[in-house]
């Protein structure tokens, strides 16, 4: 029985830990983003989002696994906030292949993480209009 208990707490335990990224984004209830034309200097696109489901979703791309910090400009900027106050601002890569990724404050330090491909398309169909998620 003891034995079965310690491999419950080593495979459960993992799943409920709350990284700093998701600690950062915890409460957030609204989020606008802003994706833009590097080029021309101008944001093509806002989109806004009050739904629990696509802001979690976001967040949770956003938190992944570290990169370094690649420097190959912006597409675009997320705002995260809770009761109107800005809780975080994440620049993005969406666009060149080689160099996608999210880069963003924590606890003072610039910290970029990998975008996947799920992420990659979940903005993609924001930017083009489709709101499924």
């Amino acid at each position: 029985m003891k034995l079965f208990l310690f491999f419950a707490m080593v495979v459960f335990t993992p799943s409920c830990k709350n990284s700093a990224i998701s600690k950062s984004f915890s409460g957030s209830d609204s989020l606008v983003i802003h994706f833009k034309d590097e080029q021309a200097g101008i944001v093509t696109k806002t989109v806004e989002a009050t739904e629990t489901k696509a802001i979690s979703k976001i967040s949770g791309f956003i938190d992944a696994a570290k990169t370094e910090d690649l420097k190959c400009g912006y597409d675009g900027k997320m705002f995260f906030y809770s009761k109107g106050q800005q809780l975080q601002e994440v620049d993005f890569v969406l666009k060149n292949k080689a160099c996608r990724h999210f880069s963003f404050l924590l606890n003072g330090k610039i910290m970029s993480t990998k975008m996947n491909n799920e992420a990659v398309d979940f903005l993609s169909n924001l930017e083009t209009g489709k709101t499924s998620y």
